[in-house]
Order: C-alpha cells, then sequence, then structure tokens
C-alpha cells in the first residue's frame, strides 16, 4: 500500500496544509522534516516529537540533500506528498525535482492563497502559531519575537505588505513560524523554558524545554 508524507516543519504553512489535507480525507501516514529549513526550525527540530505524539502522526528526518530525500520517499512507497508552499514558485520548483522523477504526487493546498488571508484563517481555526525567528530588516518590529502571531501583529504585516516591504507568507525569509496548538492536535504543546539571541537584523526565539 503507498504512503502520504507530510513535509512539515512544524510551522504554520505546513501544518495548515495538514489540517486541510486531513479535512480533505487524505490520510497521512509521516510527518517528513527536512534538515535544510531556516536556523530556528533546526534549533527547535527537536520539537517535532511533541508534534507528531500530539498529532499521533509518526515523524521522520531527512538530510537535505534531493537524491536522499528521494531515497527516504521511495523506501516508504509514497505516492503522495503534503507541503505549505504558498506563494514561492522556487520552492514548487523544488518539490518537483524531489517528485517528479519517483512518480510522487504533490499536493499543496494552500498554493496561490493570499498570505494575509491565510493568517486569518489560521486566527480562526484556533492555531495558536508562536514566531521563532525574525528579520527587522523586513520592517518588522524586534517586539514580534516570541510572540503569538496575533491580530495586532497580523494587522501590522497588512500595513507592511501595502507599504511593500514584506510577504506576510513569511517564505521570503522575513519570518518563522512553529504552531504549539491547533484543531488536529490532541494535546497542546507548553513552553516550559526558552530564550532569545539577536545575530545583526536577525532574531531567534529558542524553546528549551516543552512538553503536552
Amino acid at each position: 500500500m503507498t504512503k502520504v508524507v507530510a513535509f512539515s516543519s512544524g510551522g504554520k504553512d505546513s501544518m495548515h496544509a495538514l489540517y486541510l489535507a486531513l479535512l480533505n480525507g487524505i490520510n497521512v501516514d509521516y510527518l517528513l522534516f527536512v534538515k535544510n529549513g531556516s536556523k530556528s526550525h533546526r534549533l527547535n527540530s527537536w520539537l517535532l516529537n511533541l508534534v507528531s505524539e500530539s498529532l499521533g502522526i509518526p515523524a521522520l528526518t531527512s538530510e537535505k540533500e534531493l537524491p536522499r530525500i528521494r531515497n527516504t520517499l521511495k523506501k516508504l512507497n509514497v505516492s503522495k506528498v503534503i507541503s505549505g508552499v504558498m506563494v514561492t514558485p522556487e520552492h514548487i520548483e523544488w518539490y518537483k525535482q524531489i517528485c517528479d522523477p519517483i512518480n510522487v504526487e504533490h499536493y499543496a493546498p494552500l498554493w496561490g492563497k493570499q498570505p494575509i488571508a491565510a493568517l486569518k484563517e489560521l486566527k480562526k481555526l484556533g492555531f495558536q502559531t508562536k514566531i521563532i525567528e525574525l528579520d527587522t530588516s523586513w520592517g518588522s518590529s524586534k517586539n514580534w519575537i516570541g510572540k503569538d502571531l496575533d491580530t495586532e501583529i497580523i494587522q501590522e504585516m497588512e500595513k507592511l505588505e501595502k507599504e511593500q516591504k514584506i510577504n506576510p507568507s513569511g517564505e521570503l525569509g522575513a519570518y518563522h513560524t512553529f504552531v504549539l496548538d491547533c484543531p488536529i492536535f490532541k494535546k497542546k504543546i507548553k513552553i516550559r523554558d526558552s530564550e532569545v539571541f539577536w545575530e545583526s537584523s536577525k532574531g531567534y526565539f529558542v524553546i528549551k524545554n516543552a512538553e503536552l
């Protein structure tokens, strides 16, 4: 029997895509974390064990090289992968390079969606999303780091988008997130210890201890 894999960093878009896939009746067999994402996702990658436990879906990791990712998918007999790509053609091309040579379908339910609309939808659905990386060179406030992605921040992003300073999806590197709670979680992830550090214009929120 073929399998379905959801690529997941634990961030808002990959979790939103997973939510939509499950809502549409797609049975997801595995989560896959690829070690090529943002620094904040790599620093917080251990949290995927909690995500996996809360979802009841096993989590796997892969190195970033495309042949290694393809090999992982082939070993699992995967027929479909799910991603949270929304606005970036280069990201779609990356998945195409993975999937086409091994005849795997790429399902991207957020593709073409307006980023602000997606953020408002997450808020309406009850996603609790923490900002774990921030690049203030895009015009964002340093105060965003470590905060929940709430209505106030979404409104600020909408203003920055109109000023052509930021893409609210975050796909271009303005910020990255981690989902602590959402409708498909059985238990919420509770942060017990964390720290923030900065490297020039980039801030990082590192979760040092957490539990369900």
